[in-house]
C-alpha cells in the first residue's frame, strides 16, 4: 500500500528544499576550493624556499669552480709578469724549474707551455709532452683561429673543452705576452684537467643533492641552446637556476637544479586530505542538520495533513464513523452515521451509547478490549433509530489511548448490513429454488473435478445408474462411464481434461458424445453426455449433463427397420409397375387413346419419382448404418466428368441449359467412380432444375491444398435465382428443400444433397456451397488426389 503524498509544494518550501539539497554540496565545494588554495600557497612557499636554498647552494658551487679556475689563471698571470719583467729574455733552466714547481703545486694543471713567437719552446712537465716542443700554432688549423683571436684582442682566454692526447678532457688558459712598446712576444698556455677543476664542485653538488652544469653562453644562437662545457650526470635543463661565472675571455654560466624536483608531496597531500576530510565532515553534519530539520518540518506538515485527511475521511466516509468518550457520551459523529440512525447531531450528543444498543456500554467494551489483548472489537448487532425502528449493522470498535492524550476515547465504524442480510435471504431462497429445479429435472446433472471425482449429483443422475449417492461417489465419473472399454471416447475425454488444465474455461468448447453404460443391475443404457468447463474461485470445475437416450435409440432402430422393410416391399412391385407402364407407353399393345396415353405417362412419371424416393431412402439408410460399400481407386477426372455430363444430358435438354466444363486433363482423384457419378448427378440435376432457360452450367476442376494435403475441387455453378439466406444453414439436412410446400414448383425428396455430403465424407473429402440470392449458386466438393 502506498503512503499518501503530502501537498506541501509551496514556493517557500521549494526554496527551502532547494537550499537543503544544495547547501551541503556547496559547502563541500567551498572547502575543496579553500583546501586547494591553501595547498597551492603552501606549494608556492615551498618552491620559494627551495629556490632561495638553491640560490645559496649554487653560489657555493660557483665559488668553488671560480676558485679552481682563477688559481690556475693567477699562476699563468705570474708567469707572464716574469717574462715581461725580463723583457722577453729568460733563463731557460730557471723558468723550467719554476714551471715544474707551479705544475706540481696545482693538481688541476695538466701542463704549462711557453710559446715565444707562437712556437712552443718549454713545457712542464716535459714527460709525456715531448711532441708539443716546437709546435707552431699558425701551422695548427684547429688551434690557430682561437690563438689569433687572443693576439688580436690582446685578452687572455679560457679555451675548451677538448680531448687530451693523454686522455681525458682539458681546458686551456692562453695569455698573450706583450713587452714594452706593445711588442707581441708570444703565448703562455696553461692546460687544465677538467675533471680536477670540477671535482670539488661535483662532490659538493652531490652533498647538496643538486645537479649543475657549466654552459658556454657564447654558443647560444637563436633557438639553438648553449653548449654544455661540463655537467653532473643527472642534470637536465628544465627549470634550472643560472649564475654567471667570472672567467677572463669567456661568457660562462653555471646552471643548477635540485635532483629531487618534487616538493614535500606527502605534506601537501596530507594537508589536502585533511581539508577534504574536514569539508566532508562539516558537509555531512550540515546535511544531517538540514535533513533533521526537514524531517521535523515534514513530520509537522504530515501531522497536520494527517489530521486534515482523517477529518475529511471521517466526514465523507461512506460508512458511519463516531468518537465515543469513556463515559459513553458521543464526542463526534459523521453525517453518514446521523443519516443512518436518523438523528440530529445535537440529539445524539445528548444521548448515551447504551441508548443505541446495550452492547455499547463502555464498561463492557473496556472489559472485552482487555480480554482480547487490546485488539479491535467487532459486533453484528441491531441499533435503535430515533423513530424506534432497528437497523442491522456491523460495528468495529477500537480504543485510542496514550499518555499524551488528555483523555482516551473509542473510535467506532458502523456499516449498514441490512441490505446484505436481505440479499442473503433472497440468495437462500434462490439457492433452494435452484436446488428444487435440479432435483426435479429429467436429465442427470453433476459437478466433477478434473480428476473425475464427483462432487454433487442430482436425483435424475442417480436414477440413470440406479444407485444411491453414497455408492455412486465412491468411483470417479470416468469409471462410471466405462470409458476404458471405448478407447475413442476415452481419448476424447482425456484430451478435453488436458485442455481444461491448460486453458481458461471460455476457450474450451463443450464435449458431447454418446455412449452406453451398465447400471447397478447390469442393464445396458444408452446415454448422451455433455461436459462443460466452468471456472470457480481457485479451480476449474466440470458440469456434466447426462440424458438417457435408450428410448430414442430403440425408436431409431425401429424407424430404420421400418424404412428398410417398407422400401424393399415397395421397390419390387413398383419396379414391375414401372416396367409394365414403359411397355404400354412404348406401344407394345398398340396405339393408345389420347386420354389413356396421358394417364399412362402420368403414372409412369409418378412411379419413377416414387422409385427415386425409395432409392434415396435406401441409400440414406445404408449410409447411416455404415453398410454402403465404397471402392476407392485413382481415376482421371476428365472421363468421370464426361460420363456425368452424358448421363445428365436429358436434364439439360428438359430445362434447356448446356454444360460447360473446364479443367486440366492431367488431374486425377481418389474416389469410388459409381458414387462420384451419383454425386455429380445430384449436383447437375439440381443446377439444371434451378437454372434459367438457355442458361449455362459451369463445371470446374482445379487442384487445391488443405492442411498441407493435395485435393481436387470440383464445382458446379448455375446462374439461377440462388438460395435464400433463411434456407442456407439447413441445405444439407435430410428432407430439406428450399421450397418445402405442397405447391412447390420443383420436385425432389430433399435427400440428394444430404446423401452427397455423406458420400463425399466417406471418400475422405468435404462439401460446401456459395450462393447469392438472384445470382445463382455454386456447389463444390473436395476429393483427395495423388501428391
Amino acid at each position: 500500500m502506498h503512503k499518501p503524498q503530502l501537498n506541501i509544494e509551496t514556493e517557500a518550501f521549494l526554496k527551502w528544499r532547494w537550499l537543503a539539497t544544495w547547501l551541503p554540496f556547496l559547502m563541500l565545494m567551498g572547502f575543496l576550493v579553500v583546501t586547494e588554495f591553501v595547498v597551492f600557497e603552501e606549494r608556492q612557499r615551498q618552491i620559494a624556499l627551495r629556490q632561495q636554498a638553491l640560490f645559496s647552494h649554487t653560489g657555493e658551487i660557483r665559488v668553488l669552480i671560480e676558485s679552481e679556475l682563477n688559481s690556475s689563471i693567477h699562476l699563468a698571470t705570474g708567469m707572464v709578469s716574469y717574462i715581461q719583467a725580463k723583457n722577453g729574455k729568460y733563463d731557460k733552466q730557471e723558468i723550467q724549474a719554476w714551471m715544474q714547481n707551479l705544475q706540481k703545486s696545482e693538481t688541476s694543471i695538466r701542463n704549462i707551455a711557453i710559446a715565444p713567437d707562437n712556437r712552443i719552446q718549454l713545457v712542464a712537465p716535459l714527460e709525456g709532452n715531448e711532441s708539443a716542443i716546437g709546435l707552431y700554432y699558425p701551422d695548427n688549423p684547429s688551434q690557430w683561429p682561437a690563438v689569433e683571436k687572443i693576439i688580436r684582442e690582446r685578452k687572455p682566454t679560457l679555451a675548451g673543452p677538448f680531448e687530451l692526447k693523454q686522455g681525458g678532457v682539458g681546458l686551456a688558459y692562453r695569455v698573450p705576452v706583450y713587452l714594452s712598446g706593445d711588442q707581441y712576444w708570444g703565448l703562455v698556455s696553461t692546460v687544465l684537467k677538467a675533471e680536477s677543476v670540477f671535482a670539488k664542485a661535483e662532490l659538493r653538488a652531490k652533498d647538496l643533492d643538486i645537479a649543475v652544469a657549466l654552459i658556454d653562453q657564447e654558443t647560444a644562437n637563436g633557438n639553438k641552446p648553449a653548449k654544455q662545457i661540463w655537467s653532473t650526470n643527472n642534470f637536465n635543463d628544465n627549470n634550472a637556476l643560472s649564475f654567471r661565472i667570472e672567467v677572463p675571455g669567456r661568457d660562462l654560466a653555471l646552471q643548477a637544479q635540485y635532483l629531487n624536483t618534487l616538493e614535500n608531496q606527502w605534506y601537501l597531500w596530507g594537508l589536502r586530505i585533511l581539508g577534504w576530510i574536514t569539508g566532508g565532515i562539516v558537509s555531512v553534519l550540515v546535511l544531517r542538520i538540514v535533513r533533521s530539520y526537514r524531517q521535523q518540518k515534514l513530520a509537522t506538515i504530515a501531522l497536520s495533513e494527517s489530521r486534515e485527511q482523517f477529518m475529511r475521511a471521517f466526514t465523507t466516509a461512506p460508512q458511519g464513523m463516531a468518537l465515543l468518550g469513556m463515559d459513553g457520551k458521543w464526542l463526534r459523529m459523521n453525517p453518514t452515521l446521523l443519516q443512518l440512525l436518523q438523528f440530529e447531531e445535537i440529539d445524539l450528543q445528548q444521548s448515551n451509547s447504551v441508548d443505541l444498543a446495550a452492547e455499547l456500554h463502555t464498561e463492557r467494551l473496556l472489559q472485552h478490549w482487555r480480554q482480547q489483548d487490546e485488539s479491535s472489537l467487532q459486533y453484528e448487532i441491531p441499533l435503535h433509530r430515533k423513530d424506534g425502528t432497528q437497523i442491522d449493522c456491523i460495528i468495529s470498535i477500537a480504543l485510542v489511548e496514550s499518555k499524551k492524550l488528555v483523555q482516551s476515547y473509542w473510535i467506532l465504524q458502523v456499516i449498514d448490513i441490512s441490505a446484505r442480510i436481505a440479499a442473503e435471504a433472497r440468495l437462500q431462497d434462490s439457492a433452494e429454488y435452484t436446488q428444487a429445479i435440479l432435483d426435479n429435472v429429467a436429465d442427470g446433472i453433476m459437478s466433477i473435478d478434473l480428476q473425475g471425482k464427483v462432487k454433487t449429483i442430482n436425483p435424475a443422475g442417480l436414477a440413470i445408474w440406479k444407485m444411491p449417492e453414497t455408492q455412486f461417489v465412491r468411483e470417479s465419473f470416468i469409471d462410471r462411464l466405462q470409458c476404458h472399454e471405448r478407447p475413442q471416447i476415452y481419448e476424447q475425454l482425456q484430451h478435453f481434461l488436458e485442455g481444461c488444465a491448460l486453458l481458461r474455461p471460455g476457450q474450451i468448447a463443450p464435449l458431447n458424445f454418446e455412449t452406453q453404460i451398465t447400471d447397478q443391475y447390469g442393464d445396458k443404457i444408452d446415454i448422451e453426455v455433455s461436459i462443460t468447463a466452468t471456472e470457480r474461485k481457485d479451480h476449474v470445475e466440470l458440469i456434466v449433463v447426462v440424458r438417457d437416450i435408450s428410448a430414442r435409440k430403440r425408436l431409431e432402430i425401429m424407424q430404420s427397420e421400418f424404412v428398410s422393410i417398407v422400401s424393399h416391399e415397395l421397390r419390387t412391385p413398383l419396379t414391375s409397375i414401372i416396367g409394365s407402364l414403359k411397355l404400354i407407353d412404348g406401344g407394345v399393345f398398340g396405339k393408345l387413346p389420347v386420354g389413356l396415353e396421358k394417364m399412362v405417362r402420368i403414372g409412369l412419371q409418378n412411379g419413377q419419382h416414387l422409385a427415386l424416393i425409395i432409392n434415396d431412402i435406401l441409400d440414406m439408410d445404408k449410409l447411416a448404418a455404415g453398410k454402403m460399400e465404397f471402392t476407392i481407386d485413382d481415376h482421371a477426372l476428365d472421363p468421370l466428368i464426361a460420363t456425368a455430363m452424358e448421363n445428365n444430358q436429358s436434364y439439360a435438354k428438359q430445362y434447356q441449359v448446356h454444360f460447360d466444363y473446364r479443367s486440366d486433363p492431367a488431374l486425377s482423384v481418389r474416389c469410388d467412380a459409381q458414387r462420384f457419378q451419383q454425386i455429380m448427378s445430384n449436383l447437375l440435376s439440381n443446377a439444371a432444375k434451378y437454372s434459367k432457360p438457355e442458361g449455362r452450367i459451369d463445371i470446374l476442376g482445379e487442384p487445391i491444398e488443405q492442411d498441407g494435403k493435395p485435393f481436387i475441387r470440383i464445382s458446379v455453378r448455375d446462374y439461377g435465382d440462388g438460395i435464400p439466406q433463411q434456407y442456407q444453414d439447413k441445405i444439407f439436412k435430410k428432407f430439406s428443400q428450399v421450397d418445402g410446400s405442397n405447391t412447390r414448383k420443383k420436385g425432389g425428396t430433399g435427400l440428394g444433397l444430404s446423401i452427397c455430403k455423406e458420400m463425399v465424407q466417406h471418400m475422405g473429402g468435404s462439401v460446401g456451397f456459395e450462393s447469392q440470392e438472384g445470382q445463382g449458386s455454386c456447389f463444390y466438393f473436395y476429393l483427395p488426389t495423388i501428391a
